[in-house]
């Protein structure tokens, strides 16, 4: 296996720790130990650390090395309204709805962000699509915490979908808006959750 393919191994597996919310809010990650725990080297171990800072999936701290998102409630809040935002960007243009060709996820975390990904490829701009991209892999371990308190947004998100395939563009407006601001409604109590799992 080449060095590249170890890369790929190690991208993957912190990517999902992530998504997972496996490390708890803040948590160092030491590139030795998740090497050892991996069956990998270190080094590329830590240029899947370094790839995935630089997707805002983990954090760098200049000089004390790599740490689990440890987002603020005005962080989440940002995160939702640029989420918010890129959908309405994508859903406002009037395209044709997009066809699902395979079968929805069961998880309702993945069944969300599934909705929200066929809508968002709707848009033509690549650079919105990108950044939306990012903003939703920065959501994937925060949307596990929501679910800790009740709310994974499952219902208005299928109500989302329904009217994104009607093409009920002001309808559907009002419902992402809805469902953002439920959301943000939640930001306090999602980073205490994610503090206490520290």
């Amino acid at each position: 296996m080449r060095e590249r393919d170890h890369f790929a191994v190690a991208r993957t597996a912190l990517a999902g720790y992530a998504a997972a919310g496996r490390f708890g809010w803040g948590h160092p990650l030491v590139a030795t130990s998740l090497a050892n725990e991996l069956g990998l080297s270190p080094t590329p171990v830590r240029e899947a650390l370094a790839h995935l800072a630089g997707e805002g999936i983990i954090e760098h701290r200049p000089g004390r090395g790599y740490f689990a998102p440890s987002p603020t409630a005005s962080d989440i809040v940002g995160l939702y309204e640029l989420h918010h935002q890129f959908l309405r960007w994508c859903s406002g243009d009037g395209l044709p709805p997009a066809a699902s060709s395979t079968d929805p996820p069961v998880d309702p975390h993945r069944r969300v962000e599934t909705i929200f990904d066929q809508l968002a490829q709707r848009g033509e701009n690549n650079a919105v699509f990108d950044a939306y991209h990012r903003v939703s892999a920065q959501l994937r371990p925060i949307r596990r915490i929501e679910a800790l308190l009740g709310d994974t947004g499952l219902e208005i998100a299928l109500e989302i979908e329904r009217l994104s395939s009607r093409g009920s563009i002001g309808e559907l407006a009002r419902a992402l808006d809805q469902y953002h601001a439920e959301r943000i409604a939640l930001s306090s109590s999602l980073e205490k959750v994610m503090r206490q799992s520290a």
